[in-house]
């Protein structure tokens, strides 16, 4: 089964509709859950190890100029290295399956819309298929860190994300969250969302297009929104 898991894998990146026809069938994804955690546990482990760390609280409390002092100096002796190394991979062990079970139920209700009786089971091995591309993050963030010196920030890491590529805000800026989160794989995951919906529903192609954009555009939009709001 793994060699399969592997082989559908590779096929994602060059034939998605040969991927997708291959895994409504078995699409037993627990490889690519496995690598996916355990490469996000790995960096941020490796990260926390070695970050120079009181220069990266000066730097995360510099995001925040208002911040009263007795405030700045609560959260100083809060935010520890251990306390925020082992918060990130908690939340990383078990926000990473909530996350993909989220978008599981929201490809289930979709595809119920879209006239389709695929059970719930089968859409969560779909969302974890269609996030491979954001596995190419990986071994960027992993040259990030060995490279850094000790004083790379953890919006930094992400080399695919729009503000490290094209924007690059500083930290300060109210944008900056947003241009961090937004990462190009996530296009693509857009793309093989669409690909693999029309190959598993048989919908339309406008009926998929905005089944597998909706989601990223309520996501992101509601974030513009908001900061622009408060900006």
């Amino acid at each position: 089964m793994a060699n399969s898991q592997v082989a559908n894998l590779i096929q994602l990146f060059y034939e998605p509709k040969a991927a997708f026809t291959s895994l409504k069938e078995k699409p037993a994804s627990w490889l690519v859950l496995a690598i996916t955690m355990l490469g996000s546990l790995a960096i941020f482990y490796w990260y926390f190890s070695t970050v120079d760390f009181p220069w990266m609280m000066d730097r995360m409390l510099s995001a925040q100029p208002d911040i009263k002092p007795e405030a700045r100096e609560a959260m100083a002796k809060i935010m520890t290295r251990d306390t925020m190394m082992y918060s990130t991979l908690g939340g990383t062990l078990l926000g990473t399956p909530i996350i993909f079970a989220l978008f599981a139920l929201y490809y289930f209700v979709a595809s119920k819309v879209m006239g389709s009786s695929i059970g719930y089971g089968k859409w969560f091995h779909f969302s974890i298929w269609v996030s491979v591309p954001s596995l190419l993050a990986f071994p960027l963030m992993a040259l990030q860190v060995a490279t850094g010196n000790g004083q790379i920030g953890m919006d930094e890491l992400n080399m695919l994300s729009l503000n490290f590529l094209f924007v690059q805000a500083p930290v300060t800026s109210p944008w900056a969250n947003l241009l961090n989160s937004v990462s190009l794989p996530y296009f693509w995951t857009v793309f093989l969302s669409f690909v693999g919906m029309r190959v598993w529903t048989e919908a339309s192609v406008r009926a998929c297009a905005i089944a597998a954009a909706l989601p990223y555009v309520l996501m992101y939009g509601g974030l513009a929104l908001k900061t622009a709001i408060s900006t």
